[in-house]
Order: structure tokens, then sequence, then C-alpha cells
């Protein structure tokens, strides 16, 4: 689970960066917005349904979920939505020290008035923060605190949202109902308890669960702790890892974002 996360996420970033410079970084931006911050992506979110909707608030979801169900997953094919994971690791390091690394992953996207793109990776107490958007044709990555603008045609096609983490890749089974009518991320949610028989790894799982919507009927959240062995920023492989997992998946209106370009690109 560690590695099938971290490393392709930053590497397809990595790669977009040097595919940049390599096309040369002349380019100039071709449009100026306001710049996004993470707190005003993550603010614009769906609300919580309306009261007119009393049997979705009152009625809980079913006793038992199949997880393999793809109506229960947003996908990348969505309009617009957003996307955000953290993933925390406390363990002990190759140098035989206490050590926390915190990786955190977002995505924008939308398809209105034209198709917006935002990603971002940060690294604390490691290596490997980078950002990139897109704005109809015309692409910035930031890596290393430069700015590399880049046509979007040049990237060869290669699609951001296959370095984020795909929660349907990842669950398996059936699982059962915990917990109802829990608010997250502006819904209202059941609470779905899952056991070792459903996670696709391999790791030693200590909990998770994932919280369904009752409008929408779709996966809203998903947490997880785990230990594994790992050498992820240095970590020891030879000794076990805790991981915190947390997955956020938001659809929105189409439009509704505010995606722009990263300030380093605007001067």
């Amino acid at each position: 689970m560690k590695n099938k996360f971290t490393f392709s996420t930053v590497l397809i970033f990595i790669l977009l960066t040097i595919q940049a410079c390599s096309a040369g970084s002349s380019v100039q931006p071709t449009k100026i917005i306001q710049e996004a911050t993470l707190a005003e992506v993550a603010s614009t979110t769906t609300s919580i349904p309306t009261q007119e909707a009393v049997g979705i608030i009152e009625n809980p979801g079913p006793d038992t979920i199949d997880l393999t169900n793809p109506d229960l997953y947003i996908t990348t094919s969505a309009p617009a939505y957003t996307f955000d994971t953290t993933m925390k690791y406390a363990g002990v390091g190759t140098a035989e020290a206490l050590k926390e690394v915190a990786l955190a992953m977002s995505e924008a996207t939308q398809s209105l008035p034209q198709i917006e793109r935002h990603f971002l990776v940060s690294v604390t107490g490691g290596e490997g923060s980078a950002e990139t958007v897109m704005i109809g044709d015309q692409g910035y990555s930031v890596f290393q605190g430069t700015c590399y603008p880049f046509p979007v045609s040049s990237t060869d096609d290669q699609n951001l949202s296959e370095g984020m983490p795909n929660l349907q890749d990842l669950i398996k089974g059936q699982a059962n109902r915990v917990e109802d009518r829990i608010e997250i991320n502006g819904f209202i949610t059941d609470k779905y308890e899952l056991t070792s028989e459903n996670m696709v790894e391999n790791d030693e799982l200590i909990s998770a669960f994932v919280y369904v919507t009752r409008d929408g009927g779709f996966i809203t959240r998903f947490e997880a702790q785990v230990k594994t062995k790992t050498d992820y920023q240095g970590f020891d492989p030879n000794q076990l890892t805790d991981i915190f997992i947390v997955h956020n998946y938001i659809p929105v209106e189409d439009g509704s974002l505010v995606i722009a370009i990263p300030s380093v690109c605007a001067n």
C-alpha cells in the first residue's frame, strides 16, 4: 500500500517537470488568476443534503455493502471533484532513530469553463514536494522552487490522476455498518468497518473504515491504520512502520473551483 501511493505519484510529477525542462522553459503564462490556496480548494465542497430529503436523512444505509460495487466510488472521469489524502508514517529510520514523515496529496479537477486541474504533493519530514497545474492547453510544473511552463499537449496524454490512490483497487468484499448519521465532508454518512479480509494489500491492519453518503451512496472518506515494512523516505525496511491514512473524495459543482497558476509561475 505504502509504495503504490507515494512513489508513483511523486515520479509522475518529476517526469512532468523533466519533460517540461527538456521542452524549454521559455513559454510564458497565458492566463493569470488569483492563486488558490489549499484551504480555498478544500472549502468548495458540496453542502449537506437539504431537509427536503427526509428519507435520505433519517433512514440509514444498508446493513452490509459490497465494496466491489463501482457505484461506491468517484472516478477520474467525473466532471468536477476534489480528492485529498494524508499519510503519516511513524517508525524507525535506518539510523535507528525515531522518524516521522507526513505525505499530503491533493487533486482538484473541473471541466467548465474549460478543463482545469491542480495536483499537489507535499512532504513534511522528507523529500518529494511538487505541484502541477493545467489550465486549458497550458501547464505549469513547480519542482524545487522552479517553475517549468509547458503545453499540455507535450505530456503525451500522461494522466496525473493515475498517480492518485484509487480506493476501489485497495479494498474488496463485504463491510458491515457500525454507526449511523455521521456528518463527513458536508454529507450525512453511515460508517462501515473493514477487516483484514477487505484489504487487497497484506499489511497488518489495525483499523479501517469507509463513510458512505446517504445522498448519492458513494464513499466520501476512507480511514485506515496499518503496520508494514517499508523503506520509504529512509525508514528501516526490517522494522514495522505505523501508517495512518485518510482519503477524502468530494464531487463538486462543475466550474465552482478556483484553480490558479502557481505564484512562482505568475511572476
